[in-house]
């Protein structure tokens, strides 16, 4: 039997978020969309790849760092569900001052994040 979601993991990180008062904001990339609607988000800039979950909030352990670039996953999901757009992304994010990381489930990001000082 599967785990949670991808969908409930990451909203159990988004109500931590939202109770600690840290900006931060989901960039809604995944999920069905008809080819007009695709088609429009695409015009209008997203992009394949772009972590789930920004965080403008820089880490408290990590003052120098913009803020976390959070790609959420399920817990039960193995490294090759980190995508090639997803793993340029998050390298290319690090490379302009984020911290990136992978949550593999909420437990695992929200523990990622406390390391980083947030105060979940």
């Amino acid at each position: 039997m599967a785990g949670p979601s991808e969908h409930w993991e990451q909203v159990q990180v988004v109500k931590a978020l939202s109770r600690a008062k840290i900006i931060f904001c989901a960039v809604p990339n995944g999920g069905f969309r008809i080819r007009r609607e695709a088609a429009m988000l695409k015009a209008e800039g997203v992009q394949q790849g772009v972590p789930d979950l920004l965080i403008f909030s820089a880490p408290p352990a990590s003052p120098d760092r913009c803020g976390v670039a959070l790609e959420m996953k399920r817990r039960d999901g193995k490294p090759s569900d980190v995508r090639r757009k997803q793993r340029e992304w998050l390298s290319t994010l690090e490379g302009l001052g984020w911290e990136p990381i992978v949550g593999w489930g909420a437990m695992d990001a929200l523990e990622q994040l406390r390391k980083l000082g947030y105060d979940l």
